[in-house]
């Protein structure tokens, strides 16, 4: 009995000896914890700073961009219009001479003499002048000839490849709104080589004038489209010389 009442003694005296030892671990640990607590704050408080700092400075950095797009609008529509009025002023004077050289008779002519003649087709036709090639590179200006009723040409220029003549540019339809001489001016000019040749389609009716017997204009009644290749032997009425008083103007070299 006295042996159980010494254990239970020297029990409580250990345990009593500890505890102080464990509550004193305990604050030693908060303590720390309160510190690592208090340096996290610190460190919160300075990145929340950074990042108002940051986000002051995003705002600031929109808000030059915004005002930045806004005068680069405003000097780009400025430029635009500019421009704009510049290559139009252009292009009134470039289409001014244009006109002006071909109603001045200032460029080159290539085709029959544009004098009246006695005789017209009157049907659709394909005309080739196989007479009167280009004679130096240029560019084409228009197109004139005699006409005997209002009509609508199409002007191709065609060059030879090996053996055969390709189609390599066509005009726009240019409607022959009167009789007698006329001239046309083709919206864009286009270059010519030495040695192509003019073709001229009338889709509706060819009624330019024409006498035979000091020509090689030729004929076919198939549109020649663009890309298409021919040989002059298959064209029709070689024999007959045909001259027609049509032709096309051009700045040659």
């Amino acid at each position: 009995m006295r042996f159980y009442l010494l254990l239970f003694t020297c029990c409580l005296f250990l345990f009593g000896c500890q505890a102080p030892m464990n509550v004193q671990q305990l604050e030693n640990k908060n303590q720390s914890l309160q510190q690592q607590l208090g340096q996290a704050n610190q460190r919160i408080s300075a990145l929340e700073s950074t990042n108002q700092k940051i986000n002051a400075d995003l705002k600031e950095s929109n808000r030059i961009a915004a005002v930045m797009d806004k005068e680069k609008l405003s000097v780009n529509k400025e430029s635009t219009a500019l421009r704009g009025q510049l290559r139009s002023f252009v292009q009134l004077q470039i289409d001014s001479l244009k006109s002006f050289l071909l109603n001045s008779n200032l460029l080159d002519y290539i085709g029959g003499e544009l004098v009246k003649r006695t005789k017209y087709d009157n049907k659709p036709l394909m005309l080739v002048d196989a007479k009167n090639p280009i004679p130096q590179p240029g560019v084409l200006n228009g197109v004139g000839g005699y006409f005997v009723k209002p009509t609508t040409l199409i002007v191709k220029v065609l060059r030879k490849v090996n053996d055969n003549f390709v189609v390599a540019w066509e005009s726009k339809p240019l409607a022959i709104n009167k009789t007698g001489f006329v001239k046309k001016r083709f919206p864009i000019n286009v270059g010519v080589e030495k040695g192509d040749i003019i073709g001229y389609y009338f889709p509706k009716l060819a009624t330019v004038s024409f006498d035979e017997g000091t020509g090689d204009t030729r004929y076919t009644k198939e549109n020649l489209t663009l890309g298409s290749r021919l040989k002059l032997s298959s064209l029709s009425d070689r024999d007959n010389k045909r001259a027609y008083s049509l032709g096309v103007y051009a700045l040659l070299k």
